[in-house]
């Protein structure tokens, strides 16, 4: 049985934690905002998420300019410049680059811009009840059966744990296929509505 003291709760924590993380690296959906004032002459730049680990970047927004900064990578850019680490221009794409740098080209020639960086950011881990939970309202219910998944996993029941697995993925609307066994053929739906029949 659980104890309800911190030691105590802290394996429901933990399943709670890995339960959110994992909700917002399936569907994105604790989205944050940052605000870059860029630099003439410096081509990359640092994200530092203020309350958790950047997933992915979504959305680059040139301030200034009013445009969108297409996504690209340094083999393609690399390709279409090979002097790009040297062009100074208005930005028109991004590159991220492993965990936290977002390079820009062209690097900007002026200081007078900004960028908008929408990331995914997955939250750390919650180390108390008073502690601010970042997920959406329609997933709360999906944290709590992966948790109780977890529960009964621990304790030996993979049975009750499967079936409240399956819960959690329906949760997110994951579940339709979850049961389906590996094994089974896989058709089209073909089941029709019958005709309609003619009235007088």
């Amino acid at each position: 049985m659980f104890v309800d003291t911190a030691a105590g709760i802290e394996p429901i924590r933990d399943s709670l934690n890995d339960a959110i993380q994992e909700i917002v690296t399936i569907t994105g959906s604790n989205k944050q905002r940052y605000l870059i004032p860029l630099r003439a002459g410096q081509q990359f730049y640092r994200l530092l998420p203020t309350a958790g680990y950047l997933g992915w970047i979504t959305d680059v927004w040139l301030v200034n300019k009013k445009r969108r900064l297409e996504q690209t990578g340094l083999m393609k850019v690399s390709r279409h410049d090979p002097r790009w680490m040297v062009s100074s221009s208005d930005p028109i794409s991004y590159v991220p680059i492993g965990n936290n740098l977002v390079g820009l080209y062209p690097k900007p020639s002026a200081s007078s811009d900004a960028i908008e960086v929408t990331v995914v950011e997955i939250p750390t881990e919650y180390d108390n009840e008073r502690a601010k939970i970042k997920i959406k309202a329609d997933f709360q219910y999906a944290a709590v059966e992966y948790a109780v998944s977890e529960y009964w996993a621990s304790r030996g029941d993979a049975d009750e744990a499967t079936v409240h697995y399956g819960l959690y993925m329906k949760a997110l609307g994951l579940g339709d296929d979850f049961n389906v066994s590996p094994y089974a053929r896989r058709t089209f739906d073909t089941t029709k509505e019958s005709a309609p029949t003619e009235t007088a």
